[in-house]
């Protein structure tokens, strides 16, 4: 047996192929949070002062809140009530952890000598809801792939 070295097997130029594809697909294709996140770049590549940033970080957390709560609708509607239990927990723990991150962020932008904490706190809060969004995401992701094999053995 001799292994083909010039030239790939068809397989294998069929998995180039496929991918090639799929990634030209994908790039085309924006998510929420990519469009979203063009957006904000576009707003604040038109501000002309801090408050103008901070307006348009602003808008953005809106967009953020929003989309984080309709995943968590989302997730909400495909747990039972065992499992919605642990899902109200994980919520819970995160909201703890924001405002705890929240406190610090104040304590610690209050103590900028530029005086640019209060514009900046907005993006920093914003990177945690963009962090929930991607949890989330992910939740959502695992449970719809989950909702296409067998169900729980005891259920």
């Amino acid at each position: 047996m001799h292994a083909r070295l010039t030239k790939p097997a068809a397989g294998c130029k069929m998995s180039i192929a496929l991918a090639g594809l799929l990634l030209t697909i994908g790039a085309g294709a924006q998510t929420p949070a990519q469009s979203s996140l063009t957006g904000l770049r576009d707003c604040v590549a038109k501000a002309r002062d801090p408050q103008a940033v901070a307006a348009c970080e602003q808008r953005e957390q809106t967009a953020l809140k929003e989309r984080v709560e309709t995943l968590s609708a989302a997730i909400r509607e495909q747990l039972d009530s065992n499992d919605r239990l642990v899902f109200r927990r994980n919520v819970e723990a995160w909201l703890g952890f924001f405002d705890s991150e929240r406190a610090m962020l104040e304590l610690s932008l209050a103590r900028r000598a530029d005086g640019l904490g209060a514009t900046l706190g907005v993006g920093a809060l914003n990177r945690l809801y963009e962090q929930r969004e991607r949890q989330l995401r992910e939740h959502l992701h695992n449970l719809n792939q989950g909702r296409h094999q067998a169900p729980k053995p005891g259920r």
